[in-house]
């Protein structure tokens, strides 16, 4: 098995992976409890969010190894970072919400890094594309 599976993420990073779209919904509760702390502020959080952003999308298609290792370090930074203490102080839905929509990345990343069938993908390519066609098939 080389490493990264994929070297280009579907191809094509630019298409809607489910790792942009994830960690651009983190971006809501990390910006929200942005301002909670005067002197306290999710930087972890952010800096992993911006970095998977730019690693998967442009560091990625052009260097595989180095884009992939950028890409799930980064991930494991989001997830990790809501169990900082500083997050204590901020509500508790914030931090399972960014938790969780970490892991929803992390299913794109490992897939493509990897190779492995994760839950997400599984669903996307037995079923749930076409799903999705058919319900905006309908509405149009």
């Amino acid at each position: 098995m080389t490493f990264p599976y994929h070297t280009v993420p579907d191809a094509n990073a630019a298409l809607p992976h489910h790792y942009y779209t994830a960690l651009l919904l983190a971006l809501v509760p990390v910006l929200i409890v942005w301002d909670n702390q005067r002197k306290s502020e999710p930087w972890l959080a952010l800096v992993g969010i911006v970095g998977g952003l730019f690693s998967f999308g442009m560091v990625w298609p052009r260097y595989p190894v180095v884009g992939a290792v950028l890409a799930l370090v980064a991930n494991a930074v989001v997830v990790l970072a809501p169990f900082r203490p500083g997050w204590r102080q901020w509500p508790r839905r914030h931090a399972v919400a960014v938790v969780l929509l970490a892991l929803v990345a992390a299913d794109d990343s490992l897939q493509h890094a990897f190779g492995w069938v994760t839950p997400i993908d599984w669903a996307w390519k037995h079923g749930g594309r076409a799903a999705v066609v058919d319900v905006f098939s309908a509405l149009a």
